[in-house]
């Protein structure tokens, strides 16, 4: 649904949305905050849109076709009420219900702030009327629903060759690796705080335990109150949940969704290609390097390390020709230069290099 174009109107008369406000689920919600996430400028209109639902005390959502249709008529009657009063300083409101019925025709995003405003007051008259009918007939409760707040989101890109360190608005700690992304709402939300991650980060969460923190990385969502844990979430690499102190719960979304627990020491290994999961025990040194400035590589894959390696450096690596497909380094490097690195992995990986700037050529040696 592309809700870009959406006046009040149409989001009055639009059933999902009405589904939404009067009978919400955690679907529900999720579909309508991905709308408004693409489309951050109709939330003042859906604000508006169903605090005339709920004024309505409407206790059937689905508004039938002539339902509709009388709607719109009893907005023209209240509209031919006011075209000989004088508002504002002796200005006439002239409304005639070709403008109304035709609404279509105005929603474009250069509508004049005036024109908007008449419109949703000749709705307020009219659902104002149906209000007064709907709760004569229907005797409940308000329903309540999720109010719905202007995203504003925050992002930090750590562009490759730096890390970066976060301290997020509820006092979490946040360390970010090279090539890495982070994007939140701002000062979070109230029931929940959310983060979505592009890469690798170590998190020390706050605790919390009205708002619990969720990491959204492709399909999978990891939450926890308070904890220590680090994400390795690298485009074509497994998904690394690894967790050092407390607990966490592992959401992962699939035809089958599973929710998986872990225990201080615990490492979940997610597959995204095949689904498969892998869960035990892992090293935090090995785990933890990266944050401590040291490159690790045991039994790594060329393709991993090329990334760790650019990423760190900020450099794009070259190959002249095709190395061997069960390639794998091995090496501990402490605050080294990337020539004392390529100078120590050549040996035993059998390989020439040249660097020029930002660029690294790779020449391997024929067998």
């Amino acid at each position: 649904m592309n809700i870009s174009n959406f006046t009040i109107e149409d989001f009055v008369l639009n059933r999902e949305f009405r589904a939404w406000v009067f009978t919400p689920t955690q679907g529900s919600n999720n579909f309508w905050q991905r709308l408004f996430e693409k489309s951050p400028g109709q939330v003042k209109n859906a604000k508006i849109a169903k605090e005339i639902l709920l004024n309505m005390n409407y206790p059937n959502h689905r508004i039938l076709e002539m339902e509709s249709l009388e709607m719109w008529k009893q907005i023209e009657k209240e509209s031919k009420k006011w075209n000989n009063e004088k508002i504002e300083k002796g200005r006439v409101v002239v409304l005639n219900s070709d403008s109304i019925l035709k609404r279509n025709e105005f929603q474009t995003r250069n509508r004049s702030w005036f024109t908007q405003q008449l419109r949703v007051a000749c709705i307020l008259l009219a659902t104002f009327s149906f209000s007064l009918i709907f709760e004569l007939l229907f005797k409940q409760k308000p329903v309540k629903t999720e109010f719905i707040t202007d995203l504003v989101y925050d992002e930090f890109i750590v562009p490759p060759g730096v890390k970066s360190t976060l301290i997020l608005n509820d006092g979490s700690k946040v360390l970010l690796n090279s090539g890495s992304s982070l994007r939140f709402i701002k000062n979070f939300e109230a029931d929940k705080r959310i983060v979505y991650l592009k890469g690798e980060a170590y998190f020390e969460v706050s605790r919390d335990s009205l708002r619990p923190f969720s990491v959204i990385t492709e399909g999978v969502a990891t939450t926890a109150l308070g904890t220590a844990f680090n994400i390795s979430a690298y485009s074509g690499e497994d998904l690394k949940v690894a967790l050092v102190e407390g607990k966490v719960s592992v959401e992962y979304d699939q035809s089958d969704p599973l929710n998986i627990f872990l225990e201080k020491g615990e490492m979940l290994k997610i597959n995204p290609k095949s689904g498969t999961i892998d869960k035990g025990r892992f090293d935090d040194q090995l785990v933890l390097a990266w944050t401590m400035k040291k490159i690790i590589f045991q039994k790594v894959t060329l393709k991993e390390a090329i990334r760790i390696l650019e990423n760190w450096y900020g450099v794009k690596f070259i190959f002249q020709n095709t190395p061997s497909q069960d390639l794998m380094l091995y090496g501990v490097f402490q605050d080294e230069t990337l020539d004392n690195i390529l100078d120590g992995l050549s040996y035993s990986a059998r390989f020439s290099y040249k660097i020029n700037k930002d660029e690294v050529k790779i020449f391997f040696n024929k067998p």
